[in-house]
């Protein structure tokens, strides 16, 4: 719509929503999108329906409260975020809220990048306004909105045309709304305006236009279709249907093991909002797992509105085996506690490749002639051997070289990769299940280490400068927090994020100089299987994407539709599932060095319900994958029952 502004008009006022901006949504929208991301940010106990309504039930209190005093039903964005925080404490709907000031502030923070993600400048009217602008007429911005006047100074900056206007007047910095009129006795009685000689400008019938010319201004109006936003809003509504949706990206993408894809989602996400809302700048993704999740996450946040946190991504070289010596101590007979207790039962020659002293095998043979270093034994700790090189001096100098020298080259690595990052906790992602490698380069590095995993198993080693959280399940302390049936397949997520190369075995003063375990089996099965997977699963997390960018979406909708997908996944999967993973070979890298097969030699029915009769915890607990043991043991059909247990199981801890 062109506006001609007269000759005699030497001040306009213009309104800002639907004016000089428009959004792609409705506002209310906007709100429930924020809503959104608060519980997804602390993870409150409400569904998106909930939270909003509870802070609509705020926001009119607030209204109320306000007309009582004498002014108009308006209020400030701080006095709701007070009010929610207040209430979410009171209500004991959150596990943990920050500290009052943090609470408003990240608040505010999301509101103005959620706002600015649906804004879009109106060229036509704003091309009008600078030509009157060179014409010499002063142009004020007059706004009902209960953000304060520098969020809208803000909005005006990030778009461009903040010069256009001399001066801005929003309603929750005075109560005093267009709505009501009374905004414009404010704007008159300060720039003491000559009401004959001013025009308003804006898309509000009644407030815009009838309250302005009420008070002696010209008026024009530049109206909206309404009838969009109306549309936009009944289907941010219809939530029913957009669970639907959620479920079509599971279904429609169908490929194998899609549902850990989905479960691999749920986790990038919520690893989102945790750092985003730690405010973390960066976070470090651990090899060799982290490959995929690195590529996962910058994927998920590129698929955010621009003005959202964007927290830098790092891959750290780790493993068991490289972080393992650099983090001992002086030698003794209880040094090597933690990987004895997991990996008792090995040979001299597995002992001293788990400590990277491997290349000395051939020395050490020869200074013990007596002791048989290939071996295996029961209880490694016990045996003459052993205790004879722990009693070794020349053994004691060697590892003293060897394990200072990590240490040094592991602690160089860690200060050139986190330079000048010293100013917050290490965050590192792993696939979990104890969290070893972290606690490795906490013991290194001296530095307060925070790790995010698919899952903590009780008894990972914790304390405040290594403090760890499952986002998918946690069992630490006991507790059971999160969903257990992603417990139930573990290996799966191992397997599927798979990394392009080799496991590192050493550091050296370089990167270029570090030495990595090329196992050739390993490589071929990442470029036949697994990459393949990974490829089909980012395509999955685009469409995911797609339906964010349009709904208010949290963790609640997602979260249900993905536990959903996983746990009929995970106990019924197909007969091609069942057989692919069984065909996968995994290698052993640390304690013991051999391959594993997923897959196992069919047994008779009647064997497997002795060895169940005599131990049914250890025989169904210690199968990699309960539904494909069933199957290689002649039993498939107690998938069904032990399917109807988990579930009676997982209702029953909700």
């Amino acid at each position: 719509m062109i506006v001609t502004i007269a000759d005699n008009i030497d001040t306009i006022l213009v309104d800002f929503f639907d004016t000089v901006v428009e959004r792609t949504c409705h506002p209310e929208v906007v709100k429930r999108k924020w809503v959104a991301a608060l519980i997804d940010s602390y993870h409150v106990r409400l569904s998106v329906e909930e939270l909003y309504a509870l802070r609509l039930r705020i926001e009119a209190g607030l209204c109320v409260s306000s007309q009582t005093q004498g002014d108009d039903a308006e209020f400030c964005y701080d006095d709701m975020s007070l009010a929610l925080y207040y209430e979410l404490q009171r209500g004991q709907i959150v596990a943990q809220l920050p500290e009052l000031e943090l609470f408003i502030s990240y608040c505010r923070d999301l509101e103005l990048a959620l706002e600015l993600s649906v804004q879009q400048p109106i060229v036509a009217t704003l091309d009008m306004l600078r030509s009157e602008k060179a014409k010499g007429k002063k142009i004020y911005l007059v706004s009902d909105f209960y953000l304060d006047k520098q969020s809208i100074i803000h909005f005006a900056t990030h778009h461009g045309f903040a010069d256009i206007f001399d001066s801005f007047f929003v309603s929750s910095e005075n109560k005093r709304t267009k709505k009501e009129g009374r905004a414009y006795d404010v704007v008159i009685a300060k720039l003491g305006l000559d009401v004959k000689r001013t025009i308003m400008l804006g898309d509000n019938a009644h407030s815009d236009i009838v309250m302005s010319k009420a008070r002696g201004l010209f008026a024009h109006h530049l109206p909206v279709d309404q009838h969009r936003y109306d549309a936009n809003l009944q289907a941010d509504r219809e939530r029913n249907r957009i669970e639907k949706k959620i479920n079509q990206v599971i279904a429609e993408d169908k490929f194998s093991f899609s549902w850990v894809s989905c479960a691999i989602y749920l986790f990038t996400r919520r690893l989102y909002w945790v750092l985003a809302t730690k405010k973390a700048k960066n976070v470090y993704f651990f090899a060799r797992e982290g490959e995929f999740l690195q590529k996962a996450f910058d994927k998920y946040q590129a698929t955010l509105p621009a003005n959202f946190a964007r927290i830098n991504t790092h891959y750290m070289y780790v493993s068991r085996r490289a972080t393992y010596l650099p983090s001992l101590g002086p030698l003794s007979s209880s040094a090597f506690n933690k990987l004895l207790y997991q990996y008792g039962s090995c040979s001299l020659s597995a002992f001293l490749k788990s400590i990277n002293l491997d290349e000395y095998v051939c020395d050490l043979k020869k200074r013990f002639p007596q002791v048989n270093f290939e071996e295996q034994h029961l209880n490694i700790a016990a045996l003459p051997g052993f205790i004879a090189l722990m009693e070794d001096e020349e053994f004691k100098s060697i590892y003293d070289r060897e394990r200072n020298e990590q240490n040094t080259y592991l602690n160089e690595y860690c200060n050139v990769l986190m330079a000048e990052k010293c100013d917050e906790p290490v965050h590192v992602v792993d696939v979990g299940w104890k969290g070893s490698i972290q606690d490795n380069l906490a013991k290194v590095t001296q530095r307060q280490v925070v790790g995010y995993y698919f899952g903590i198993l009780d008894g990972a080693e914790c304390h405040k400068n290594n403090i760890k959280e499952g986002l998918l399940f946690d069992h630490q302390w006991g507790q059971r927090v999160g969903d257990d049936m992603f417990n139930e397949f573990r290996a799966g997520f191992e397997v599927f994020m798979g990394a392009s190369h080799g496991s590192l075995k050493r550091y050296g003063d370089s990167v270029e100089n570090f030495v990595f375990d090329h196992n050739e089996a390993e490589i071929a099965l990442y470029h036949e299987q697994i990459a393949p997977f990974q490829q089909r699963a980012l395509h999955q997390f685009s469409e995911f994407a797609k339906l964010e960018r349009i709904y208010s979406v949290s963790d609640h909708e997602i979260g249900k539709a993905v536990k959903k997908a996983y746990f009929r996944g995970v106990m019924l999967p197909s007969r091609h599932e069942r057989e692919k993973f069984a065909s996968i070979k995994h290698y052993e890298n640390f304690g013991v060095f051999n391959f594993s097969s997923f897959g196992q030699n069919k047994r008779s029915a009647l064997s497997y319900f002795k060895r169940m009769a005599k131990n049914p915890r250890h025989t169904i607990g210690s199968a990699w994958w309960k539904p494909l043991d069933f199957h290689a043991n002649g039993v498939g059909y107690l998938k069904y029952p032990y399917l109807l247990i988990k579930k009676i199981k997982s209702k029953g801890s909700k």
